[in-house]
Formats: structure tokens, sequence, C-alpha cells
């Protein structure tokens, strides 16, 4: 992620377009996939024999290309050799272990620079196969669905970079979704930077009118007078 990269021993391995594809089909398939579905995923529009005879030679020459390492087959089923690393997987690993860790700061604190590095990045983003784009969704939702839970709890916490970091990267990989922009807005204002946070809401406001003619749900503009009626209630006892 974002793009593909194949490396063997710190080198990268150039592949053809559809090696590359062929691999990101295994990657993302998750487990052995069947000579027959590997060949219709990636040529559609040819016929079954014709597609099995193209899949065959891809096979044979992205072993030549990474020495025999990549991959292992059967007759019937193709998959990845157990010791290939792929940075979605880890990053799937990642987001199951940061999200039930940072309850407990201490046991996922030295997970989430790695965390928030791997889901700033959307899925083979430069990619528009068909077939991948099921994956690319899930990933987007799993990706802002995880930056917004962490920063929910770094604003528990109060630790406003942190939070904003987190509802940033949400936000620019969702900028329509409401919760990362409440949860900056709501930091901004802890923080006592109220003029940051109208700003901020402002310019969602304008997004939302611009691209949907839609308002906003009242719950930022309830943390706004939320917050100036503290400011005012402070004014008024000094």
């Amino acid at each position: 992620m974002p793009g593909f990269v194949c490396r063997t021993d710190q080198r990268v391995t150039d592949l053809s377009d559809i090696q590359q594809r062929l691999v990101a089909a295994l990657v993302l398939g998750d487990r052995p996939l069947r000579r027959v579905d590997l060949a219709a995923r990636l040529w559609p529009d040819a016929p079954p024999d014709r597609a099995g005879a193209r899949l065959r030679q891809t096979l044979w020459r992205l072993n030549q290309a990474t020495a025999g390492g990549l991959l292992r087959a059967s007759h019937t089923t193709i998959t990845l050799a157990d010791h290939v690393e792929v940075d979605y997987r880890a990053a799937a690993r990642l987001i199951s272990a940061v999200s039930g860790a940072v309850g407990a700061v201490g046991a996922g604190g030295d997970r989430l620079p790695q965390a928030w590095g791997v889901l700033r990045h959307p899925l083979l983003n430069d990619w528009d196969d068909d077939w991948l784009v099921p994956f690319q969704e899930k990933w987007k939702v799993q990706r802002v669905q995880t930056l917004e839970r962490l920063a929910e709890k770094f604003l528990q916490r109060h630790q406003h970079t942190a939070v904003l970091e987190l509802a940033d990267a949400a936000t620019q990989a969702d900028p329509l979704r409401e919760g990362p922009r409440r949860i900056a807005v709501q930091s901004c204002l802890f923080a006592g930077e109220v003029a940051d946070a109208h700003r901020r809401y402002r310019g969602y406001q304008e997004l939302l009118s611009t691209e949907l003619g839609v308002a906003p749900s009242d719950a930022i503009p309830q943390l706004l007078r939320q917050d100036r009626e503290r400011q005012l209630a402070l004014a008024a006892e000094y």
C-alpha cells in the first residue's frame, strides 16, 4: 500500500502488470485459490482454456522472476509461500491488535506510529480492476473506522495532537464522514482552540453543501453552543 512493490532480499523485483495482479489476487484471497478461479478473475473475457493457458504462462514467468520463491502451486490450487510477508496482511493484524490494545495505551502505544502510517494508505490506489473494488471498499471502511475509534480513545485522554492526526487522516480518507470532524472539533474545544474548532466546522459545512446540498447534523453545533455557554458562564463569574 498504496502501490504494488515486490522485494526479494531487500531488492525490488520488476514484475509485469499481470504478474502483479496475480500476486495481489492471492494476497487478497487470503487462502489458496483454485487455478480455474484465478484464471477467470485475471482474464474474465477469455475462454476458460485460453485463460488457463495464460495463467500457466504467467506463473512460469513469475517463478523465473522470483527464483521460484514466491508461490506454492499444486495441480489445482495456487497460494503464496509461507515465508512471504505482505503489508496488507500485517495491516489487518495491526488493526485488530491496536483497536483492542489502545484502551490500555501501555499495551498498544508502541504500535501506534506504525498503525497510523499503514492506515493512511488506500489499497492499490492506482488500480481500477473490477474484481479489486470490493477489497478496496472494505479496506477503506476498516481503516476509517479504526482511525475514528483510535481518535475517540485519545480524545478521552485529551491528547490533542494525536486526536487531530488520527481524525484528519480519517477525514482525508472519507471527507464526508461526520464522526472524525466532530472528534476534531471537540478536541479543539478541550484544548482551547476555539477559532480552529469553528474553522473546521465551517469547512465541513461548506463541503456538505457543495457536494450533497445538505447541512451537518446538530452534533457539532451543539458542541460549539455548549462551549460558548461555558465561556459566558466563566466570564460572568469574574
